[in-house]
């Protein structure tokens, strides 16, 4: 009868953990994507490769381009149609894809894909896509136009405070994975010109298309707004860049 209980008790056990994986699992992949997101128009051209998507703007003489890295184990297609607003708006954005969806593995393979040492690029991301754009950063002093990090406490484990780069860092009001406490305790890790934008009832998983994270909190607007809000502040702080010299 012992036995009969433990062999219960196990299936129970890994039945329950093994619903519990499904749903994160679930909860990181893209949903809900506008039905135009991937389709090339007269704006717009969407490529796709292993490594990139790629939202070529066919409507401006901007000569900033857009790296975006995507957050840890997040589906990359869930930034798509943040990343195709830019290039709506003259930006062109290549949405990095990354290797096990693991930016901290695969975030240099963009030193091969892309001729960095021309000066047009801007880096940015979500969460540790955020992360690990701002350690390019430091292990690239004076290599990237600008840095745009997105729901994230980072930079934490390094100092850019001594960097002179255009740097925006967008944060929500009630995100749980990054909270405003933590944001703060790092601020003095960013560059001192940091424009910092705190996302009014925005929570982590709404700055893209992706289901509600574990531990993250009930954002008090919904996805459109936090994506239209993101945008705003993104292309404005685009723009701005490029007139930098």
């Amino acid at each position: 009868m012992k036995i009969k209980k433990r062999k219960l008790f196990r299936l129970i056990w890994f039945s329950l953990v093994a619903i519990f994986f499904i749903w994160q699992w679930t909860t990181y992949q893209s949903r809900d994507l506008p039905e135009n997101t991937f389709k090339s128009d007269s704006t717009v051209s969407v490529k796709t490769t292993g490594d990139v998507i790629t939202f070529l703007s066919k409507s401006s003489n901007y000569q900033n381009e857009i790296i975006f890295f995507q957050g840890g184990l997040t589906d990359p297609k869930a930034y798509a149609p943040l990343c195709r607003m830019i290039a709506e708006n003259g930006f062109t954005c290549h949405l990095i894809k990354m290797d096990w969806r693991v930016p901290q593995w695969d975030y240099k393979k963009i030193e091969t894909m892309f001729d960095l040492k021309n000066g047009k690029y801007i880096i940015g991301g979500h969460s540790q896509g955020a992360k690990m754009a701002s350690q390019f950063v430091y292990e690239n002093p004076g290599l990237m136009k600008g840095l745009f990090l997105l729901g994230t406490s980072h930079p934490r484990d390094f100092d850019l405070s001594t960097r002179i780069l255009p740097t925006i860092k967008l944060y929500g009001e009630l995100d749980g994975l990054a909270s405003v406490s933590e944001v703060m305790e790092n601020r003095d890790k960013l560059p001192k010109n940091t424009d910092l934008v705190e996302i009014k009832g925005g929570n982590h998983s709404q700055f893209g298309y992706l289901g509600k994270l574990l531990t993250d909190n009930t954002s008090e607007i919904d996805l459109a707004e936090q994506q239209r809000l993101t945008f705003e502040k993104l292309i404005n702080f685009f723009h701005k860049t490029e007139n930098e010299k």
